[in-house]
């Protein structure tokens, strides 16, 4: 969250709202240390689970409440924003027994680190103490603000995670929009970092972590709609808007520009700077002013069987104002709900399907009406039981999508020295492209492939683009030259392009243009 929070007790205050919504309560789970999350493993219709932001996780059974994990040693919470902010269980923890936290270290100081932790085998309620993998660690000491927070398993299997843009005020290091893989840095007090300010894509074996989409501030919170696998994201603003982006699937957002730091809300940033958004940002389909509230906690797509009142609303609260209100998406008409959980800091869902709102002063509720738990509800993508799920369970297997942007069918390659062509992947990528001159005459289609262009190489994030220049040596323009001369031939180059992850993932494509003098 983006302002300095006071620690209050919880007051839930239930006024009269519209007819739809009468009926709906906040029935209180319990009290906790400071929660900030709730969540439960998919098809786990007993249990729920807690977290707290000084380092530990409470797992609730029926009216059995104990400690599942604590990394209270390894978590800095001293800071309004720092402290074990999320958890998140795969779509095969059933069997694979791992699980994720997302935390901020006490060393090094403010670090935003994702951690690797499984169940103890011996008891289902307790963590294995003696296991423990870092998967990313970002450098976060210079701000305490603006860590972001969320895991979330996507529809895909695939583990999501949303950074916040380094901290301060107006991202003055420009990392929410940076999209050039560099080592880390520090400009001017404040953390540079090209993960900083991104939805990441959380490679599980390898550890490691590709930019998913980018321009966003601090998403605190973002989910995925259960029936859907709509992606919602809930970013909090700078001085004058809050805002909710959206972003359909299958593709949710892959390489979206969500705008910030140019846009605030669906406003340009700084307040009366001129339009002009770079093609392709994606601006928010629901925003609010700062006269209504100053801090947005995202929320969840209702799509629990014993809540018909709510099904399809889209949940969602202000930090600042502890109003809980509801949206249709993407459309983004809202209406009030008269309930109000003070110091809202989040949502969740259990395996049921049934959402939560926890307040930062201890209390933990259930949106609820009949209050019964009417089954597991499945996520989107997932399969009946027994059959084979399309989702990846384990290693990343998917080869980058690699786009060929553009690459002009003739090119004066003996003028500049070399050929360009222009790429994109849909995550983190290393990209290599290398061109063979075949030199053939017009009338026969026969052709030796006797010349080489030098290689080009480059890392991409996800949703960038990157000209490739593939250069032509000396001796190599002089032989096209002559070739060119003796008449009735002509030289075309054969690009072939390769793009690999971090797993080790590989696609190719072929592009053909040609030279002229």
């Amino acid at each position: 969250m983006r302002r300095a929070i006071v620690l209050a007790i919880a007051v839930l205050v239930v006024v009269p709202g519209a007819a739809r919504a009468a009926t709906v309560t906040l029935a209180k789970l319990g009290d906790f240390a400071t929660p900030v999350y709730v969540t439960a493993p998919l098809g786990d219709t007993s249990r729920v689970f807690v977290v707290e932001k000084g380092g530990t996780v409470q797992v609730v059974e029926g009216a059995t409440r104990s400690t599942f994990l604590d990394i209270a040693s390894k978590v800095r919470s001293s800071e309004s924003e720092r402290g074990l902010l999320s958890m998140a269980f795969p779509l095969d923890y059933a069997t694979s027994g791992l699980f994720y936290v997302y935390y901020t270290a006490k060393s090094p100081q403010g670090q935003i680190t994702i951690e690797e932790h499984r169940v103890d085998p011996a008891n289902p309620n307790k963590a294995d103490p003696s296991y423990s993998r870092p998967l990313v660690t970002i450098p976060h000491e210079q701000q305490e603000n603006h860590n972001g927070g969320q895991l979330q398993f996507g529809p895909d299997g695939e583990l999501y995670a949303g950074t916040g843009d380094g901290g301060s005020s107006g991202d003055p290091t420009g990392n929410a929009q940076n999209t050039v893989v560099a080592p880390p840095s520090i400009v001017g007090g404040v953390n540079h970092d090209y993960r900083l300010g991104k939805l990441l894509r959380v490679n599980r074996v390898n550890g490691g972590a590709s930019v998913f989409a980018y321009g966003l501030r601090n998403p605190w919170r973002f989910s995925y709609d259960r029936i859907t696998g709509d992606l919602v994201i809930g970013d909090v603003g700078q001085d004058a808007w809050e805002e909710v982006d959206f972003a359909a699937a299958p593709g949710d957002g892959a390489g979206a520009n969500f705008g910030w730091d140019t846009y605030e809300g669906a406003h340009t940033y700084p307040a009366g700077a001129p339009a002009g958004a770079a093609a392709g940002t994606v601006l928010p389909v629901l925003e609010y002013p700062h006269t209504t509230g100053c801090s947005i906690t995202g929320g969840y797509v209702v799509r629990d069987p014993a809540l018909p009142e709510l099904a399809g609303t889209y949940l969602y609260g202000d930090n600042c104002t502890g109003a809980i209100s509801g949206a249709a998406l993407p459309a983004g008409t809202t209406r009030a709900l008269g309930l109000n959980v003070a110091n809202v800091s989040s949502f969740g869902e259990d395996g049921c399907g049934r959402v939560y709102a926890a307040s930062l002063g201890g209390a933990v509720y259930r949106f609820a009406s009949s209050g019964a738990c009417a089954g597991p509800v499945p996520f989107a993508g997932q399969l009946p039981a027994g059959a084979a799920s399309s989702a990846p369970a384990g290693p990343d297997r998917r080869a980058p999508a690699l786009t060929l942007l553009r690459a002009a069918a003739s090119q004066h390659a003996l003028r500049t020295g070399f050929v360009t062509i222009r790429v994109r992947c849909d995550e983190l990528c290393t990209v290599s492209a290398s061109g063979r001159v075949l030199i053939t005459r017009r009338a026969r289609a026969a052709a030796a492939a006797v010349l080489r262009t030098r290689t080009a190489r480059a890392t991409l994030v996800g949703g960038a683009r990157s000209t490739l220049r593939l250069k032509l040596s000396k001796a190599t323009r002089r032989a096209i030259r002559r070739s060119l001369a003796r008449g009735g031939r002509r030289a075309v180059v054969r690009i072939t392009i390769r793009a690999a992850d971090a797993s080790g993932n590989a696609r190719t494509a072929t592009r053909r243009t040609r030279i002229v003098r």
